[in-house]
C-alpha cells in the first residue's frame, strides 16, 4: 500500500503562518478580560429631597455611620459633611448604606408620610451639614 502525502509548497506555508498576527498570551488574556468585564461605576449615594433636589455623595468618602434607634441615621463624610436622616424604620437603610448597596435615600412625599403601618420605612426629613472643605 502506498500513500501519497502532498507537501505544501514553502511559500504557501509562510503565507498561512503570517496571515494572522499572534500576540503574547498575556496580552491576549488581558484584552479578552477587558472586553468581557462590565464597566464599574463609581459608587455614589444620591440624597433626594422632597423638592426634587438631588445631592450625590461618594461612598469612598463615607467614614462613619451613626444610628440611633429613635430612628435617626447620621452619615459622616471625610470632608466634614454630615447627612442626617430622620424617620422611622431606618434600620434597613442603615444596612444598605453600610454595605454600599443603596443607590439613594429619598425623603418621603407628603402622601407617603400619612401611611401608617408596621414595618414601613419612611424618611421624614434629611438635613445636610457642611464641614470644613479641605
Amino acid at each position: 500500500m502506498s500513500t501519497n502525502i502532498a507537501k505544501r509548497p514553502e511559500f504557501l506555508t509562510k503565507l498561512v503562518s503570517t496571515a494572522t498576527p499572534r500576540h503574547e498570551p498575556e496580552v491576549e488574556e488581558a484584552q479578552s478580560l477587558k472586553e468581557s468585564r462590565p464597566a464599574m461605576p463609581t459608587p455614589m449615594l444620591d440624597v433626594v429631597f422632597r423638592t426634587g433636589k438631588i445631592r450625590s455623595f461618594s461612598y469612598a468618602y463615607l467614614s462613619e455611620i451613626e444610628f440611633e434607634p429613635g430612628d435617626e441615621l447620621t452619615l459622616k463624610f471625610s470632608n466634614g459633611a454630615a447627612v442626617i436622616i430622620e424617620g422611622r424604620g431606618l434600620g434597613r437603610h442603615r444596612q444598605q448604606i453600610r454595605h454600599h448597596r443603596a443607590d439613594e435615600v429619598r425623603e418621603s412625599s407628603e402622601s407617603e408620610l400619612l401611611l401608617d403601618g408596621e414595618g414601613i420605612s419612611q424618611v421624614e426629613r434629611i438635613t445636610i451639614t457642611e464641614g470644613d472643605a479641605r
